[in-house]
């Protein structure tokens, strides 16, 4: 087994942690192209793109270019979704972890280490519902694709809840889209439970149908 150590974020460490980010959302990039793939009405504009050159000028090659425009505008799409996170993240809490995480009440950047090695991260802020009950966020969590399957997420996933336990917050929330399959499982193993779902409002979201899926851990019925 590796030996893990789970420790606070410090400057040395924002090169791993962009490059993990970045190389993060671009993976789900991909995932949100062959969600796209299974949606009906994706088929339908392909089967239409292409019949519909076919039979009115009779040119095979206008119906494959048809089909291939489709596939890259599901691909742009999606790209262009998890690209804008990664703009706007780093033009914004991760452009100074210490200063956005490490020095206000409630909120935390950790990093993980396997074996000697970056393995992965996460962040906490406070979050405060309507009626002022106090929970904490879970965010920024990544791993390393070479370290994943050796028990990482869970470890930083009961960091947080540790944390939030810690401030006296009554439960852990976050919020992930529907396309990330392996994170819905990892949460739910852990024992957070989905509340709701919705789906995105941009237009290049619902062609693709993103959703966003809202998960909640209550601290005080965890053992």
């Amino acid at each position: 087994m590796p030996r893990l150590v789970v420790r606070q974020y410090k400057h040395s460490d924002f090169p791993a942690v962009k490059k993990l980010f970045i190389e993060g959302c671009h993976e789900h990039a991909y995932s949100t192209f062959y969600h796209a793939l299974r949606l009906p009405h994706t088929w339908l504009l392909m089967i239409l793109g292409f019949l519909l050159p076919l039979v009115t000028v009779g040119s095979i090659l206008l119906a494959i270019l048809d089909v291939v425009v489709v596939l890259v505008v599901l691909w742009l799409c999606g790209r262009k979704f998890f690209y804008d996170i990664v703009t706007n993240c780093l033009a914004a809490d991760l452009k100074d972890i210490p200063k956005y995480y490490l020095q206000r009440e409630g909120y935390n950047y950790w990093v993980v280490e396997s074996d000697g090695e970056f393995a992965g991260m996460v962040a906490a802020l406070p979050s405060y519902l309507p009626g002022g009950e106090k929970n904490t966020e879970l965010k920024r969590m990544f791993v390393v694709q070479s370290h994943r399957g050796k028990g990482i997420a869970k470890v930083l996933c009961r960091t947080v809840i540790e944390f939030a336990r810690k401030k006296g917050c009554k439960a852990v929330i976050l919020s992930t889209t529907t396309v990330q399959i392996s994170a819905t499982h990892l949460y739910r193993s852990v024992g957070f439970r989905c509340t709701h779902t919705s789906y995105m409002t941009g237009f290049t979201e619902r062609l693709v149908r993103l959703q966003w899926i809202y998960f909640r851990y209550d601290v005080n019925n965890s053992k």
